[in-house]
């Protein structure tokens, strides 16, 4: 039956105008103000930083001018990749587009905002890092980005108004009965610990032979610890008369299904090499992911066709308790 559903999609112009839209502002500003500060600025030009925030990479002002297009190449590669591998699915296409429109308008911007330190210096190598420049370009990322996913429609109510089929798990339940069900997953604690201890031992190593500073060691340790953090963050699934609630980590804000969306909930396998691309929060061919390791998991269904995969132990149990409520008044 929920094969039969009709997903909604987002059009392949809707899509490439939305993430394409933003970076190439960005990146025509960019070359506008390359153009006009060219007289202030030293040549070579300072286009690249070290862990010590020194000057270590140079280039031409205007390679540094030119190079701003990158950004609207970028996002080009990766709307179309995103939304090829979502098939156009709105609800999963839209976080590409945005994803897509953010990285991008980064890319373009950086150039820039690295260049406008130098103006008037006479040496490119006496200038270090700027912070603020980062940030900023971090800054017009994320509007981007809120921008590209505004531009692609909502999907819009998603509501079953069929029981979930009969082959699906369900248990039994009286009319007024009240049920709810929680679980969670983790990855194992061996590979947090790998992630955060293995990098942190090898930058030692290098630290203690002359090949690394201290100051690369902190940044790798603090990299590791929050990698660690990421690994080992549990994902925590509740199902009750409301519908199922999934947290984790990333996203920071609960992912809520409500029950009269819920056309169908089944026990599915992720595995190593899975349909996401990887773990965490994920969108593939597969719809949304909250991934926290292989194993079990819940696969839901909302009546739109989309679907949703939340890895959790016991993923039957919840499949069977989901069912069961989402049954209750429909035909």
């Amino acid at each position: 039956m929920t094969d039969s559903m009709e997903t909604p999609r987002v059009s392949w112009p809707r899509a490439l105008v939305a993430a394409l839209a933003a970076p190439l502002l960005v990146g025509a500003v960019a070359v506008v103000l390359f153009g006009a500060w060219s007289a202030d600025l030293p040549d070579p030009l300072a286009v690249h930083f070290g862990p010590g925030g020194d000057a270590d990479g140079f280039a031409s002002p205007g390679a540094a001018r030119w190079s701003v297009l990158l950004g609207p190449a970028t996002a080009a590669v990766l709307v179309t990749v995103l939304v090829l591998i979502t098939r156009r699915d709105l609800r999963t296409a839209r976080t590409g587009v945005a994803a897509a429109a953010g990285i991008g308008s980064f890319v373009a911007a950086v150039p820039l905002l690295m260049a406008a330190p130098q103006r008037g210096v006479a040496d490119a190598a006496d200038v270090t890092v700027p912070v603020w420049g980062l940030v900023a370009a971090a800054v017009i990322g994320a509007i981007a980005a809120l921008l590209g996913a505004r531009a692609v429609p909502s999907p819009g109510p998603a509501r079953a108004s069929t029981a979930p089929p009969a082959d699906a798990p369900r248990i039994p339940l009286a009319d007024r009965e009240r049920v709810a069900w929680s679980g969670s997953a983790s990855m194992p604690r061996w590979v947090g610990v790998g992630v955060g201890v293995v990098p942190v031992v090898v930058a030692g190593a290098l630290l203690a032979t002359g090949g690394a500073s201290a100051l690369l060691v902190l940044v790798v340790a603090v990299i590791s610890a929050a990698l660690m953090a990421l690994v080992l963050a549990p994902v925590r699934v509740g199902i009750d008369h409301r519908g199922l609630t999934a947290r984790g980590l990333v996203p920071v804000r609960a992912i809520t299904i409500p029950l009269g969306e819920v056309a169908e909930a089944r026990a599915v396998t992720v595995r190593v090499l899975n349909g996401f691309g990887g773990y965490g929060y994920r969108i593939g061919p597969r719809g949304v992911g909250l991934i926290a390791r292989p194993g079990e998991a819940l696969q839901v269904t909302r009546g739109d066709g989309s679907r949703f995969t939340v890895t959790v132990d016991d993923a039957a149990g919840a499949a069977a308790a989901l069912n069961a409520l989402a049954a209750r008044g429909r035909v």
